[in-house]
């Protein structure tokens, strides 16, 4: 479980680990004026975050964040690289969904959802993307 914008005094976005073995709070690092919106884990444990952001003077912004699966446990600040960064140069809009899937010939997916909250600024829109490496 992963806020949006529940921040400690460090910044950093609280998250948690609701069962399990590693059961417990953490946080991840924030990067920006990114906001998380999901998340959803990889195979290999990775956790690949979706973050949107949002000003008036800039429009909208998204990126996908990957997170070290190692890094992800009690008491830890989480990190880890920016996969994709896009603004509105590119055809996106206010990304709040993400998931993780693998396609039946074993190329894991990305698919991505907007949705227009009822506006007419904003746009139903869904991406999909191959996910690279491991």
């Amino acid at each position: 479980m992963v806020s949006e914008r529940s921040l400690d005094k460090a910044g950093n976005i609280y998250a948690a680990i609701i069962e399990g073995p590693h059961k417990g709070i953490f946080t991840i690092k924030r990067n920006g004026d990114f906001d998380i919106t999901d998340g959803a884990f990889l195979p290999g444990g990775d956790l690949l975050l979706l973050e949107r952001s949002f000003s008036i003077a800039r429009g909208v912004k998204m990126r996908l964040r990957r997170i070290h699966g190692d890094s992800v446990e009690k008491g830890a600040v989480a990190d880890g690289p920016v996969l994709l960064e896009a603004d509105m140069g590119y055809q996106i809009d206010n990304m709040e969904g993400l998931d993780v899937w693998t396609r039946d010939d074993g190329v894991q997916m990305v698919s991505l959802v907007s949705d227009d909250n009822h506006s007419i600024l904003q746009r139903n829109l869904y991406l999909e993307f191959m996910l690279h490496g491991d």
